[in-house]
């Protein structure tokens, strides 16, 4: 009976199967993220939690867009010192495009599901991605994809409301899986999209088009994308300067502000104490960070780490700030364009390690990580180098050989530091290469997939916490009905100062700000006070800001400039006044 239980599993799991069950787990892992994800970003904004900051002042920027006025945005807190246009905050052209969303009706709902859709889609590249690097290991393709779908990044950036930064994950997903089948112009569509969701992203661009001189030996396209990056990447800086006022530039220089009051004089001030970086990169809540995102598809971008060259400016942005843990907290959509490179980074890592299995077996190595012919001209290249290299060894030597008099007192020492090294590492070879001989790259394959779901269970779990901030604890009730029904008095062409949560309920209008601030600027930059004041005292974000929006709440109905029109369960809903109100 053991026997016939025995055959049948083995049966049930061949590679024909393994493949299907691989399928199966992208289809199902897909269609679950997308029903349960998509509920709970749509379930923040119907149960009031979502806020102005950003699905509010994304909302209007994308309305305004679409109604002839592209970028204008009135959507603003007392702390926004700029110009009543998103162009002074971000650089975000794919904005244009994605105001058509709008164009089935204005509803932040449809950019929530949208944002759902394409983050949802990235699972694909990955899987295709592994069964092209990992062809023996078609359980692990089903294991990144989970990693990838159940990773704290990837999931705090669906649920923290809309940003077109999200899109920059799949994008450079497709973009890895157009150059791994030498699809070079769909690469750089992707690449060209990316670029045009944030200002930083350019710059990305640029890092991942030495990425692909080096790994992809595809120069024409390398070339493109690290000159078009470059140049527009100071197009995009260049925008944001001379749409912004201030002295800094931009509006959230303040996170930065320790290594000097502008870009350049932070750049200067770290040349000069270079000192300043490893003091504040090396803090536990950082080292914390950078292991939650690795942690995610279980560490194997250890083996391939310079496949996250790309994702070096924002990690510099995330981890440099002195005063703002959230970027550096493991989710959040600050962590959207780190996504595709740690994923890569991972498929990568993995094959070399089937491929080293492979070598500590004593088996023909089948690492598809270069074709035949790119092994050939890279082996031509590598002699050449090698030749040269010897040359200019033998010049230095003889040019230093003076210079070099003093190290004979140490020499001895780093000779012997030298072979404890090579010792050891000799002998951690010989046991892995026991270790391959005892288990099989089919068997290697089970133990990885079952250490990556490891790994993404129990980041998913650490991360729970953090989740529970960003999910709604409630379904939408009573309240949410009585509340919809208040607002619904709002005229849709008045203008309107509502509180963070109230905020994106009422963001589809001209002229909208978020609360205490009570005036706005109109197109012919005339500034002007709102028509009406909205305000739920029993949900202020965040909490620390509540009795400052009570006393600004009593000071403008104590001044009359305001007369209380309805109210509904700590709801409170203003009309400007000529200065009577009505005592009844």
């Amino acid at each position: 009976m053991g026997r016939i239980r025995l055959f049948y599993l083995r049966f049930r799991l061949t590679p024909r199967v393994q493949v299907y069950l691989a399928w199966f787990l992208l289809v199902a892992g897909m269609l679950a993220y997308t029903l349960i994800t998509g509920f709970e970003a749509v379930l923040r904004y119907n149960t009031f939690t979502s806020t102005a900051f950003d699905l509010g002042n994304m909302d209007q920027v994308l309305w305004n867009t679409l109604h002839g006025h592209p970028f204008q945005w009135t959507n603003q807190g007392v702390d926004w010192f700029g110009p009543p246009i998103r162009l002074a905050q971000h650089f975000e052209p794919i904005l244009l495009p994605l105001s058509l969303l709008y164009a089935f009706g204005a509803d932040p709902r449809i950019l929530l599901i949208f944002q759902t859709l394409v983050l949802a889609s990235g699972a694909l590249p990955i899987f295709l991605l592994s069964r092209h690097y990992l062809p023996r290991w078609p359980l692990v393709a089903g294991a990144l994809v989970l990693g990838y779908l159940l990773s704290s990044a990837l999931i705090g950036v669906n649920l923290f409301d809309f940003h077109p930064v999200a899109l920059v994950t799949p994008l450079f997903l497709y973009a890895f899986l157009a150059l791994t089948r030498r699809r070079f112009v769909w690469c750089l569509i992707c690449c060209v999209l990316a670029a045009t969701c944030k200002e930083e992203i350019p710059f990305v661009v640029m890092l991942f088009g030495f990425l692909v001189l080096w790994k992809y030996q595809a120069p024409r396209l390398g070339l493109i994308l690290i000159i078009g990056g470059l140049l527009y990447g100071i197009v995009a800086w260049t925008a944001i300067k001379h749409f912004y006022p201030g002295n800094q530039g931009n509006n959230f220089w303040y996170r930065y502000a320790y290594l000097g009051a502008t870009p350049t004089d932070a750049i200067v001030n770290i040349a000069m104490h270079p000192w300043i970086l490893p003091l504040t990169y090396l803090t536990l809540e950082r080292l914390y960070y950078l292991a939650g995102l690795l942690r995610c598809y279980g560490f194997p971008s250890l083996l391939a780490p310079e496949w996250l060259l790309p994702a070096l400016p924002n990690l510099a942005l995330n981890l440099l700030p002195n005063n703002n843990s959230l970027l550096y907290s493991g989710i959040y959509h600050y962590n959207a364009p780190l996504i595709p490179f740690v994923a890569m980074s991972a498929i990568i890592g993995l094959a070399r390690l089937v491929a080293f299995w492979q070598q500590w077996r004593s088996e023909p190595v089948e690492s598809v990580l270069l074709d035949e012919e790119h092994v050939l001209r890279e082996q031509a290249r590598l002699d050449v180098l090698t030749q040269r290299l010897d040359n200019i060894r033998i010049k230095l030597l003889m040019t230093i050989a003076f210079v070099g008099r003093p190290l004979a007192f140490v020499r001895p020492g780093l000779l012997v530091v030298s072979r404890v090294r090579e010792s050891r590492w000799r002998s951690l070879n010989e046991r892995l290469i026991d270790l391959a001989r005892t288990i099989s790259l089919d068997r290697l394959q089970w133990i990885v997939s079952l250490w990556i779901v490891c790994m993404v269970l129990l980041n998913f779990v650490i991360m729970i916490p953090w989740f529970n901030v960003l999910r709604a604890d409630h379904l939408p009730g009573e309240r949410e009905q009585g509340i919809n029904q208040l607002l619904a008095v709002i005229p849709s062409t008045a203008s309107v100062s509502a509180s963070g949560t109230l905020n994106p309920h009422l963001s589809e209008r001209s002229y909208v700000t978020v609360f205490p601030l009570i005036t706005y600027t109109d197109q012919q930059k005339n500034l002007r006070t709102v028509d009406y004041i909205v305000v739920d005292l029993n949900h202020i974000v965040p909490e620390e800001d509540k009795d400052s929006t009570v006393r600004m709440l009593n000071q403008v109905r104590n001044s009359r400039q305001f007369c209380t029109l309805k109210q509904y369960d700590g709801v409170l809903l203003l009309v400007k006044s000529d200065g009577v109100c009505s005592t009844s």
